[in-house]
């Protein structure tokens, strides 16, 4: 039964006084008891997890909730600047970058662009390019030489290929995003895609390379027309699904109209896509989203995480002028005065959204990144964007466990301070199960899994707690797995194996209908995994 169901039910059963109301309270107990042995017993067929590891980023597996138990959004740490787009052919609208991991080398792929903002009018002061830059340990990173176009562009080749430009071509240089095609069908020419383009180009066009350096057309046309696409479009192989997914810049009421938003197109060939569709956010308020940056989690390849820009609009009041970074504020409200669009009080931060189909997605509307302190001035349209891609760092201390790492912009229209940064966060730590010393708890729908042992991704104080209880699937203890059984757990790990009197072998419940049923004081569980791993 909800957690809130019980509370508006025990809520009207406090409130009613004196011996005359003896029979509604009981009334209301029973109601309360039979609808919740209704839920369990009435359950829907029993999700099957397999050993997939399980996060809290939608709450797609749980059946209810008790005590002060509640779901928390955590937040990124600061580290330290990655790049900094200092190069003639970067800048201060330098941006869009695409990260992942590639066997032993971390690439980046980013747009390289600058506005000239004072004086006024706002516009371009130089062509956009791709530009390249690579890592061996995804912290320290260098933009090399590719000698591959010249800079300045120039009809007779007179300026340097010393440069990292990848590409110069048309309106793909404005959000060229690659990826590297796992679909074991994938031509060898055709290992790295990338897909980029926008209104001035009617839609996306595609792109191919064998090495990820030297790139070619891959359409001649645009593949996707319906969407607005000037912003990061988004594309990649879903192993779990068996199909190509592009994200991509989308209005709810087309032709620029209405909220901006994301629209979402498929394929299984790559040459043929389906008609865009704009996503949707059940229980979540209408924002405005401006970039995407979906794609499976790597640790659970069957949840898509995403992590739109938000973007926020209000009138430049002479608080909003106030706020860091003062005169770029002025320049940049200067440069776009008379437009419609904006006014100069836009901010823009990150969110979490979540979603197994693809489609429909479990928005967090608190921010993932808040612009931060106003002395260091990220409160302005065009800070705050993070890149597309998560990839896995070490820790700084030796023998602490990997973390997530991601990147962010900051100092957006500000030639002298205009970088990236990069932030981590736990492994799976993007949505936690909190609860405080006083306690809570969580049961699951029922569930089938394959496995020996139970890994769970927790962190408690020194006073709290953590025990897991599996329930048959009326929610009955099973013998032996009881919370009486359960060992208690406190740390800090992202790879704790559970246990019951000392036995950690779960796989005699292998392949059952069953329930998970964790009790948790001062802590916050993060994910959890049925795997064959060593026990």
């Amino acid at each position: 039964m909800p957690a809130e169901a019980i509370s508006d039910g025990c809520s009207k059963f406090v409130s009613m006084n004196g011996k005359q109301h003896m029979l509604t309270r009981l009334k209301w107990l029973v109601v309360i008891l039979v609808t919740g042995w209704t839920n369990f017993a009435g359950a829907a067929d029993p999700i099957d997890i397999g050993s997939r590891r399980e996060l809290f980023v939608d709450q797609a597996l749980i059946e209810q909730l008790d005590g002060q138990a509640e779901f928390r959004l955590h937040h990124p740490t600061p580290r330290e600047v990655a790049i900094t787009f200092e190069k003639p052919w970067e800048g201060n609208a330098s941006g869009y970058p695409t990260v992942f991991q590639d066997e032993d080398v971390y690439r980046m792929y980013y747009r390289g662009h600058r506005y000239i903002i004072d004086p006024p009018p706002l516009r371009q002061a130089q062509s956009e390019v791709v530009c390249y830059a690579e890592s061996k340990d995804g912290v320290h990173w260098v933009k090399p030489n590719l000698g591959l176009f010249d800079w300045p562009p120039t009809m007779n080749n007179t300026g340097t290929k010393e440069n990292n430009i990848l590409w110069r071509g048309g309106y793909e240089t404005h959000n060229f995003a690659p990826f590297k095609d796992t679909n074991p069908a994938c031509p060898p020419d055709q290992r790295y895609k990338a897909v980029g383009g926008t209104t001035s180009s009617n839609g996306l066009l595609t792109f191919k390379s064998a090495d990820g350096i030297h790139w070619s057309k891959l359409s001649d046309d645009p593949v996707v027309t319906k969407g607005a696409f000037d912003s990061h479009n988004t594309v990649f192989w879903d192993p779990d699904r068996q199909r190509y997914a592009m994200y991509m810049r989308y209005f709810s009421e087309g032709e620029f109209k209405g909220l901006r938003s994301i629209g979402v197109s498929h394929s299984t060939d790559f040459r043929t896509w389906s008609e865009p569709v704009g996503l949707t956010y059940p229980n979540s308020p209408p924002q405005q989203m401006y970039t995407n940056q979906i794609a499976p989690y790597y640790r659970a390849s069957h949840l898509l995480l995403g992590f739109p820009t938000r973007f926020v609009t209000r009138p430049l009041t002479e608080h909003a002028k106030r706020l860091e970074p003062v005169k770029t504020r002025a320049q940049f409200a200067a440069s776009i005065a008379g437009s419609d669009a904006y006014t100069g009080a836009e901010v823009t931060d990150g969110v979490l959204i979540a979603s197994r189909d693809g489609q429909t997605f479990r928005r967090w509307d608190e921010a993932f990144l808040r612009p931060g302190p106003q002395t260091e001035g990220r409160w302005i349209y065009g800070d705050n964007y993070q890149s597309y891609g998560l990839f896995e760092t070490m820790a700084d201390s030796a023998g602490l466990p990997n973390e997530i790492s991601l990147h962010f912009n900051e100092g957006a229209w500000r030639d002298e301070m205009h970088r990236l940064r990069r932030y981590t966060i736990r492994l799976d730590g993007f949505v936690s199960l909190h609860a405080p010393l006083s306690g809570g708890e969580l049961t699951t729908k029922p569930v089938k899994f394959t496995g020996q042992r139970l890994s769970l991704n927790y962190a408690t104080s020194a006073a709290g707690n953590l025990r897991v209880e599996i329930q048959d699937s009326a929610g009955t203890p099973i013998p032996g797995f009881s919370l009486a059984d359960a060992d208690e757990l406190f740390g800090d790990t992202v790879d704790q194996t559970a246990a019951w009197k000392n036995s950690t072998d779960v796989s005699r419940l292998a392949g059952q209908e069953v329930r998970l049923h964790f009790v948790l004081r001062d802590g916050d569980l993060f994910s959890f995994q049925f795997t064959d791993g060593d026990l």
